[in-house]
């Protein structure tokens, strides 16, 4: 199932709700989502926010 990329940051919005991430890191996780959003639709918001904190590449 293809996701755009607004659905996609709309995942984001509520893990970092739930997670109580900061409004920078969540800006940050948008920007990048909106560079590949095809890819990070296939992946786990986690994997963002460890891309994000430079745990893994992104």
């Amino acid at each position: 199932m293809d996701m755009s990329a607004e659905e996609v940051k709309q995942f984001w919005r509520g893990f970092c709700q739930r997670q109580k991430i900061a409004a920078d890191v969540i800006a940050k996780g948008e920007a990048i989502i909106d560079k590949d959003p095809d890819y990070w639709a296939d992946q786990t918001m986690s994997d963002l926010l460890d891309s994000i904190s430079g745990k893994k590449p992104g």
